[in-house]
């Protein structure tokens, strides 16, 4: 019993006593993980350094703020680096700490990795001050394209050499220090005892839990970090400063790798020249002026003469009213019968109607970001404003109002961390968001999603209130109650719905929606600025409730879109046959608020079209389906990578369709036309060229290589 004592319990609690409450080797974890905060603190300082004159009009507060929501993105990084390491140690007998060679080559293995690392953030140190961004996706496409060029550049061009010697002395005391620092026979490690590795194994996977959740950024249940969390105030220097270079360039290869394969698929389909030619003719009308058009595909500016239509006068504000799964199916003027629209209904008969217009996508996300920044749901990318694709500089509805004096306002019942909405939308030009959190006293909220319809509206309303007093406003409402589970006050402000009873939910949900909207006009009447602005009403997407008809459903993408103006009577019930989308939705505003800007639309201004152009929408449901559609007057046509197009013809309200011949000329002219849009929209994604930062800056993209 002695001997047993004092080989292998005794030396435990000589161990024990040493190490006080962690054992020495997750003690050494948790010196490695201060040294990665410290070194990435050192980099964020030399990054505001280099790039001062862009914090020259921050505010201190901001900018140390900064450094504070950075240690959640650099614990990120140094979670996912320190896992394995972790792993390797809960290995009885064979963990590193057990392991003589370790001791020699472990410091030299870590040394070499964070050298790595801090050169890749000496890299971004020069790229940010190049491109004002953090290293995304535009990285990989320098290296890919011309990598002798790039190396050559960045050898002429940058402090190479200084970086280098600086590179080498930190891995040098790096190596020093974490030889001190390594636990060892100094630190009493009993090597190959079996109590001593079951007395670490428990700590290690409260440690190892701990590093997951640093991974995800926390130990909220639901998204994980993203890019868009940085995003905490109006000034892009803070937010960018707060990001980890290594966190977004992981993410551009993830998301790099996963898109390779879909994206290839379409782009192999013909030249990009040949599609960016055909889709110049698609979206580009009469009076429009290409600028950098070597570079960009669409970007132009528009004329706002010629028109079709026009108000007499220009709308001062403009509100636009994103309806949660406002389906077009449901909506009584056209043709549906539950009574689940009669505020709805009532406002048709005092602006624009288009009856035949598309949601880009079935998922709210497409929806916003379609409308918002008026560039396509694409396939691979149907989840841009979470991908690092999003941090693009769109030229988008508060981007390009901003610039011409507009406040821009986002009023929403949730959470704007559900679809990165805050983080995107900063980095588009939204100044001010109105959430869940700003609410006081709602009268009813939502387990789930957050206040009711009518809690917004009202907001809204005092939103509009607040942001006229001081010049042009634009404010975007986004309802939600119209969505599953369908909590929703009680009891029901109406009792007059009709309809199934499999659909009792929906409609209660639309009808109550729609209730709302009216509580928004009726407060909207009573205020000053009400006949002074342009209201844009439609759905974020529709939902499906009928079999599918055909390859791809048109049910859940056909949504109402509604244009009302109050100060200009010329306009009253009118409705319009023209095929279009929330593409469109940019265009056709800025023409009718006569705002003459720089844009890259990738939609058309719908009252400047010919009087017999039938339109055309270029529409993708959500999820991983490959399955693309356009829709071109009474005509559905649908690809995808693998199958052959087919063709049909569609009505709606119901909607219905019937198969139609795939051999005729006016098919292939439609089917090279989509391919075109969708090559097209993917080169400009890819390459970074779906957006510039402002007017002026759109000059400065000619250092990026144009798409061949």
């Amino acid at each position: 019993m002695r001997q047993i004592y004092s080989r292998y319990i005794l030396p435990v609690v000589e161990y024990s006593k040493k190490t006080q409450l962690l054992p020495a080797e997750i003690r050494f974890l948790f010196k490695l993980i201060f040294i990665g905060l410290a070194a990435f603190a050192l980099v964020r300082l030399g990054l505001l350094w280099r790039n001062w004159e862009l914090a020259a009009y921050t505010p201190a507060l901001l900018l140390i703020k900064s450094f504070l929501v950075g240690i959640r993105f650099d614990l990120a990084v140094l979670s996912y680096l320190l896992v394995p390491l972790l792993l390797w140690m809960l290995i009885p007998k064979w963990g590193w700490q057990y392991k003589r060679p370790a001791f020699r080559v472990l410091p030299w293995a870590l040394g070499i990795l964070f050298g790595l690392i801090i050169f890749i953030c000496f890299v971004e140190i020069e790229f940010y001050r190049e491109f004002h961004q953090r290293l995304n996706r535009l990285a990989f496409q320098y290296l890919s394209e011309d990598p002798a060029t790039v190396l050559s550049m960045i050898w002429n061009g940058y402090p190479v050499i200084p970086y280098l010697l600086a590179i080498a002395v930190f891995v040098y005391l790096l190596v020093w220090l974490l030889k001190k620092i390594m636990p060892g026979k100094a630190a009493g490690i009993p090597y190959n005892n079996h109590r001593h590795w079951k007395r670490t194994v428990p700590i290690g996977m409260v440690v190892f839990v701990l590093l997951i959740a640093g991974s995800r950024g926390g130990f909220n249940a639901g998204a994980p970090l993203r890019w868009g969390d940085a995003y905490f105030s109006n000034s892009n220097f803070a937010n960018h400063l707060a990001l980890n270079g290594i966190f977004t360039l992981g993410n551009a290869a993830l998301n790099r790798s996963r898109e390779g394969k879909m994206s290839s698929h379409w782009l192999n389909r013909m030249a990009y020249k040949k599609a960016l030619s055909t889709t110049r003719k698609m979206v580009l009308q009469s009076g429009d002026q290409l600028h950098d058009r070597d570079v960009y595909p669409l970007l132009r500016v528009s004329a706002v003469k010629k028109r079709t239509f026009n108000y007499g006068k220009s709308p001062k504000h403009i509100v636009l009213i994103l309806m949660e799964s406002f389906s077009a199916e449901f909506v009584g003027r056209l043709g549906a019968g539950y009574n689940a629209t009669p505020v709805f209904d009532r406002l048709i008969d005092k602006g624009i109607l288009f009856d035949r217009f598309f949601s880009q996508g079935t998922h709210t996300h497409q929806g916003l970001f379609a409308t918002l920044s008026s560039f396509p749901n694409l396939p691979g990318f149907e989840f841009l404003m979470q991908n690092s694709h999003g941090q693009q500089a769109f030229r988008s509805f508060p981007a390009i109002l901003k610039e011409v004096g507009f406040s821009t306002t986002y009023v929403y019942n949730g959470r704007f961390t559900w679809d990165n909405q805050e983080g995107f939308f900063r980095n588009q030009g939204m100044q001010r968001f109105v959430g869940v959190d700003d609410y006081v006293n709602p009268r009813y909220m939502d387990p789930t999603w957050g206040v009711s319809d009518e809690d917004m509206f009202v907001r809204g309303v005092a939103e509009i209130d607040r942001s006229a007093k001081h010049g042009r406003a634009f404010v975007l409402l986004q309802t939600v109650s119209n969505h599953a589970p369908f909590k929703l006050p009680a009891p029901a402000p109406f009792s007059d719905l009709k309809g199934p009873e499999r659909l009792k939910k929906r409609l209660n949900g639309i009808r109550y929606s729609d209730w709302a909207l009216g509580r928004f006009f009726q407060l909207a009447r009573t205020r000053p600025w009400f006949k002074d602005t342009l209201f844009v009403i439609l759905g974020d997407h529709g939902f499906g409730y009928q079999s599918p008809k055909a390859m791809l459903d048109l049910g859940p993408h056909h949504v109402p879109l509604l244009l009302y103006y109050p100060g200009d009577r010329t306009a009253q019930a009118r409705r319009i046959h023209t095929v279009s989308s929330q593409v469109d939705v940019l265009p056709t505003v800025l023409g009718l608020a006569r705002i003459k800007r720089m844009h890259q639309s990738w939609g058309r201004d719908l009252f400047r079209l010919a009087r017999n152009d039938p339109g055309w929408a270029v529409i993708k449901s959500s999820g991983d389906s490959q399955v693309v559609g356009l829709v071109h007057g009474s005509t559905l046509l649908v690809v995808t990578p693998k199958l052959p197009p087919q063709q049909y013809r569609y009505r709606l309200n119901p909607w219905r369709a019937q198969k139609l011949s795939i051999t005729t000329r006016d098919n292939k002219y439609w089917t090279t036309r989509l391919y075109s849009y969708i090559v097209t929209g993917l080169g400009a994604l890819l390459s970074h060229r779906a957006g510039v930062v402002t007017e002026a800056g759109h000059k400065t993209a000619r250092k990026i290589k144009a798409v061949k």
